[in-house]
């Protein structure tokens, strides 16, 4: 395709991120406010979200309630 239209094929990828993009902004809004949402809940909801599980099982095996690292704070 990129020969057709005599232009690269990262260009061509390029502009198919973009067209993506602006086609399902609110999609990609919506998902990046969950990733937030999460992150902000602290270390066991960000590992029960990629685990699949519910908070309160990562809680149960991690020893308790979240606690953020003295780094984080």
């Amino acid at each position: 395709m990129a020969a057709l239209i005599d232009t690269s094929q990262a260009e061509v990828v390029d502009l198919a991120v973009q067209e993506y993009a602006a086609r399902h902004a609110d999609l990609i809004e919506k998902g990046i406010d969950r990733a937030r949402s999460v992150l902000a809940a602290g270390d066991a909801a960000v590992a029960a979200h990629l685990l699949n599980v519910a908070l309160d099982a990562v809680q149960r095996v991690s020893g308790g309630a979240d606690r953020v690292s003295a780094d984080r704070a």
